[in-house]
């Protein structure tokens, strides 16, 4: 059986569960640790933030090294708790290779879905991969191929970024490419999404602004119109990167039971700060 058709019989197995346990809760996590930084993910004061919150398991390192880190991603303007996660990944004897560190979430969504995250990283390379995913639970760790979504400020073989579901991508072609220790917001919309066991047309839309961006939209409290009539550059009225992409009679959704991913591979420096979902809004 593919990974795409055990996804699918996953989430048709939890429907019914799902039907008794709907909810639209926020799922956040901040990374404000009690462990000393440096301490390795999944270690004592190190499984998750202190004020995280719509999750049913702590964050757990599949491959690669994960690490609490006392620096914190900050922006003017926006909310933010001390505390990140930086990411490495598996030392070769010429590369890079990925780091993966996971972590399922307890809130089933269906409509529209608000999310963003942070992060800051070295100078990456031309086949570095920076991303959130999405995926049902496997003994295989997700890649952006094959996780249910998949949402990447930066793309292997590319300065720019994409969003996808499976085979289904939207690659960014154009704007202002992530620079190196500087910290961005990846804002991300999937909308109409279907109840677990349906079908409908749903769309991904993601966005990446560099702090000055963030700043500015988020004094129209990062409005959509705003962001969708923004041109694509590196000034502040501009965001650095946009993508859509509409899919057509869909069963993938986001459900109680899921894993979110945080994904590295070949980036040197990765650090990942404030994952929010909300059925609300940015």
């Amino acid at each position: 059986m593919s990974y795409c058709s055990k996804q699918f019989s996953f989430l048709n197995f939890i429907a019914l569960l799902l039907a008794l346990h709907q909810s639209h809760a926020e799922i956040t996590e901040s990374f404000n640790m009690s462990a000393v930084s440096g301490s390795d993910i999944g270690s004592p004061g190190a499984r998750a933030g202190a004020d995280s919150k719509g999750w049913m398991s702590t964050w757990q390192t599949v491959v690669g090294t994960a690490r609490y880190s006392s620096d914190d991603l900050s922006i003017d303007s926006l909310s933010s708790t001390g505390g990140s996660l930086q990411l490495r990944g598996e030392k070769k004897a010429k590369s890079i290779g990925r780091a993966v560190v996971m972590r399922q979430m307890d809130a089933t969504y269906s409509g529209d879905v608000y999310g963003q995250f942070r992060f800051n990283s070295g100078s990456p390379h031309n086949d570095s991969v920076i991303g959130v995913l999405f995926s049902a639970p496997s003994q295989e760790p997700p890649t952006p191929k094959t996780a249910m979504f998949a949402i990447c400020p930066k793309r292997w073989g590319s300065n720019y970024g994409m969003i996808g579901a499976g085979q289904k991508v939207a690659k960014v072609d154009m704007g202002a490419a992530c620079e190196a220790f500087q910290n961005y917001l990846v804002l991300w919309k999937l909308e109409n999404l279907p109840e677990p066991g349906k079908r409908k047309k749903i769309q991904l839309k993601m966005w990446v602004l560099n702090e000055a961006q963030a700043s500015h939209f988020k004094a129209s409290n990062f409005s959509e119109n705003s962001l969708l009539e923004a041109s694509r550059g590196s000034e502040k009225e501009q965001v650095s990167q946009f993508t859509s992409v509409t899919i057509p009679n869909s069963k993938r959704t986001l459900a109680r039971g899921m894993v979110v991913s945080l994904f590295n591979f070949s980036t040197p420096q990765l650090y990942f700060d404030e994952i929010h979902l909300s059925a609300t809004g940015f």
